[in-house]
C-alpha cells in the first residue's frame, strides 16, 4: 500500500535522523571533557556506534518538488477547482517538508566547536587569558590597555582600535626556555569622508581592517624597532639605522633609542637572523626599551587553520580532519621567532 510505503519511509528517516543527534551530542560531550588533542581523537575512535553525521533530508526534498509541482497547476487553469485545490495541497506539502527537512547547523556548531577545542589543545591556547608571568591578574581590559600603550602600533584606527580575539601560551626553544606568549587578533576601523555640496563633511564607509600578531614577555633586548614599510615609529625609536647590506637597507628599516647601544646589539649575526625572519613575512617587529616585551604585528591571520572542515558525514572522516589541520602562520612565526631570540 502507498499509504504504507510512506509511513514506512518516515520510520526510517526518524531513525536514521536520531542516529545524528545521537552522535552530535555524543560530540559534544568529547569535546568537554577532553583535557589534550589526543583525547579529542580517541573520544572519537573507536565509536562503537552508527557515525553517520548527514541527515537524511531525502523525503523533505521530495516534498518541496511534488509542492512546487501542484502549485504551478494554478497557472493552467486559474479558475478551476481542481486547479485551487491542488495550489492549497502544494502549499501543505511545501509547509511539510519545511517543517521536516533538518538543517546543517547543528552539525556544522559541533565541528567549529571541536576545532576550537583541538586548536587550544594542540597548541595550548587559552583564549582571553593572562601569561602565567603575571602574578597578579589585572582586569582584561587594563591589561590589553597597558600593552597597547607600550608599542606605537595600535592607533591606526580613527574609530576604533580592539583586540576582539588574543589567547595566552608558552613556547619552549631548543634549550628549553620556556617563553610566556600572548597571540593577539587587532582590529581596527576608520571612517572615509567627503565633502558635500556645502563643503561639510559627510562619512561615506567605515573600513575595517585586522591585522595579527604576538607579544612575548621577558625578552632582554634594547629598545629596537625594524620594519618592512617605508614609515618610522617616532619617540623612542627615534635613531635611524643603515646595515652594511644594501639589500637588507631596501627591505628592512631599522630604529632604536640609543645609537651606541644599538651598534652593540646589530651585530652581523643578529642582523642576518632579522633578515632571515623578514625573509618571507610582512609587518613590525619592536622591542620595548623597558618592559621586556617583545611585539611582532602582520597581515597574517595566526588563528587560521590550514582547511576547513568540508563534505564531513561521518565520524572517522571528522577524526582525520581534527588529526591532520594545524594553524600553519602560527607554526612558523614561532618557529622563526625562536630562531630569532637564540
Amino acid at each position: 500500500m502507498p499509504m504504507d510505503t510512506v509511513r514506512h519511509s518516515i520510520h526510517i528517516r526518524r531513525k536514521k535522523n536520531q542516529v545524528v543527534f545521537h552522535n552530535i551530542a555524543r560530540l559534544w560531550d568529547v569535546g568537554r571533557q577532553a583535557h589534550s588533542h589526543q583525547d579529542i581523537l580517541d573520544g572519537l575512535h573507536p565509536w562503537n556506534a552508527p557515525t553517520t553525521l548527514k541527515f537524511e533530508n531525502a523525503l523533505p526534498c521530495l516534498l518541496a518538488i511534488a509542492g512546487g509541482v501542484f502549485m504551478l497547476a494554478i497557472l493552467i487553469q486559474p479558475s478551476s477547482i481542481w486547479a485551487q485545490a491542488s495550489l492549497f495541497c502544494g502549499a501543505l506539502m511545501l509547509f511539510w517538508a519545511y517543517i521536516c527537512y533538518e538543517d546543517d547547523d547543528p552539525i556544522e556548531e559541533v565541528i567549529d566547536y571541536l576545532e576550537q577545542q583541538t586548536i587550544a589543545q594542540k597548541y595550548q591556547l587559552a583564549y582571553h587569558r593572562q601569561p602565567q608571568h603575571i602574578s597578579i591578574p589585572l582586569n582584561p581590559v587594563l591589561f590589553i590597555a597597558h600593552l597597547k600603550r607600550l608599542f606605537p602600533l595600535f592607533e591606526q584606527g580613527s574609530q576604533s582600535n580592539e583586540f576582539p580575539l588574543y589567547a595566552s601560551t608558552v613556547w619552549t626553544d631548543e634549550q628549553g626556555q620556556a617563553h610566556q606568549v600572548l597571540v593577539f587578533q587587532y582590529h581596527f576601523v576608520n571612517e572615509m569622508h567627503m565633502k558635500d555640496k556645502d563643503g561639510n563633511q559627510v562619512k561615506v564607509q567605515e573600513v575595517h581592517r585586522d591585522l595579527w600578531g604576538v607579544f612575548v614577555f621577558d625578552i632582554e633586548m634594547p629598545g629596537l624597532a625594524i620594519t618592512t614599510a617605508s614609515k618610522s615609529f617616532g619617540y623612542p625609536y627615534s635613531f635611524a639605522w643603515h646595515t652594511s647590506d644594501i639589500q637588507t637597507n631596501q627591505r628592512l628599516k631599522f630604529y632604536g633609542c640609543d645609537q651606541m647601544q644599538m651598534a652593540k646589539t646589530l651585530t652581523p649575526a643578529r642582523i642576518l637572523r632579522i633578515s632571515d625572519f623578514f625573509e618571507h613575512r610582512a609587518g613590525d617587529l619592536m622591542f620595548h626599551p623597558e618592559s621586556n616585551v617583545l611585539c611582532y604585528l602582520g597581515p597574517h591571520d595566526l588563528f587560521k587553520i590550514s582547511s576547513k572542515a568540508q563534505n564531513i558525514q561521518d565520524i572517522s572522516s571528522l577524526r582525520g580532519h581534527l588529526r591532520t589541520f594545524k594553524l600553519p602562520y602560527l607554526e612558523q612565526l614561532k618557529s622563526d621567532l625562536l630562531q630569532l631570540l637564540k
